[in-house]
């Protein structure tokens, strides 16, 4: 509990910050009137490509838990729309701690592996948002100050996804785990040290069940595609929100914006992402000459609307699921608890002799 007030504080505070620094550069009276002349309409046409974005994230996220065969589409779009209105309460994007306990919980799923497979979507999203900024940035618009950002952003993210794939390919490699095994066989067969030792086991097992998607080139490859229409959808929405503010700067341009936005948001702020958000949106948008003003009122703007979304989205997907649980329970089909949860043995078996 005082970790969570710790980062809630430290968040609330960089958030502060941000918003302090932005506020002493942008004029709020021609933001305020910037948000009066907005186009409803383009709003209207948002929602529809948001929507489609989400359905992007639910398919790539049963993509990834594809072990677990029974699990339901509408529970993972409702999960996930769960998770997200949390992200815009909870500092940090804490909401994906939630979504793993939520989604574990009711689909009956180890918390660590559903944590395991957010991960693994962070990592797809940052390699393709790096490669977006990275070929923009390199052919389009240079920007060294941003290439220097986007370079060491794809640090992060590769480095991380090669880890997990190292990772996972050393879980499966049976001569390593058997030397592992033997070297600590010494340390784990004595009691004290098997009573840790099999708690860290059970957490290796069913993180690197959340990773099973890496012994499947043709998942992998199928997930990638997912996460590049996950941010198409994103660019087209940002991209129809700021004609309906009068300007114009082509897909290419929405495609550059949701990257540098989406690295913004990655500093540990407070709900919602407020203060980085709204920086990454005047940084981007200025490079296409849009002022600061206007800048700040599309990130306000695309903010308010998309909390409204995915509260009345997760109202709706939560009644829709209730209704066909509802549904299963009349016609019987009922599914047992353990349905899913997929076991795996020990990662060293222990003689219990010793």
């Amino acid at each position: 509990m005082k970790k969570f007030f710790n980062k809630t504080i430290i968040g609330f505070i960089i958030s502060v910050i941000f918003i302090i620094l932005i506020l002493r550069t942008v004029n709020i009276k021609e933001s305020i009137e910037a948000i009066k002349n907005l186009n409803m309409f383009y709003v209207v046409l948002m929602v529809p490509v948001y929507l489609c974005s989400f359905l992007f994230r639910a398919f790539r996220w049963k993509t990834i838990l594809s072990e677990n065969k029974k699990i339901r589409f509408n529970s993972l779009l409702n999960s996930l729309f769960r998770g997200w209105l949390a992200n815009c309460i909870i500092p940090a994007r804490g909401g994906e701690f939630y979504r793993a306990h939520y989604f574990g919980k009711k689909e009956d799923i180890s918390r660590i592996t559903v944590m395991a497979s957010i991960v693994l979507e962070r990592m797809f999203d940052g390699m393709i948002l790096f490669l977006i900024l990275l070929f923009l940035i390199s052919f389009i618009y240079s920007n060294p100050h941003l290439g220097k950002v986007a370079i060491a952003a794809g640090i992060v993210f590769m480095g991380g996804f090669i880890s997990l794939l190292i990772t996972a390919k050393l879980y499966k490699n049976e001569p390593f785990k058997e030397k592992f095994c033997a070297i600590a066989a010494p340390i784990i067969n004595r009691d004290f040290f098997s009573k840790i030792f099999n708690k860290i086991s059970y957490f290796i097992t069913s993180f690197m069940n959340g990773l099973e998607i890496f012994h499947s080139p043709a998942l992998l490859f199928k997930s990638f595609l997912y996460t590049a229409g996950i941010w198409f959808c994103e660019a087209v929405a940002i991209l129809l929100l700021i004609i309906g503010f009068g300007h114009f700067i082509g897909i290419y341009g929405a495609l550059f914006v949701i990257s540098v936005v989406a690295f913004a948001s990655l500093i540990p702020a407070g709900s919602a992402g407020i203060g980085p958000v709204q920086w990454g949106y005047i940084i981007a948008l200025g490079v296409f000459g849009i002022s600061k003003e206007t800048a700040f009122a599309v990130s306000i703007t695309g903010l308010f609307f998309t909390v409204i979304f995915i509260f009345a989205a997760s109202l709706a997907s939560g009644a829709i699921t209730m209704f066909l649980e509802k549904q299963e329970n009349k016609t019987g089909a009922v599914r047992s608890h353990d349905t899913n949860e997929v076991v795996q043995p020990c990662l060293c078996p222990i003689n219990e002799n010793d």
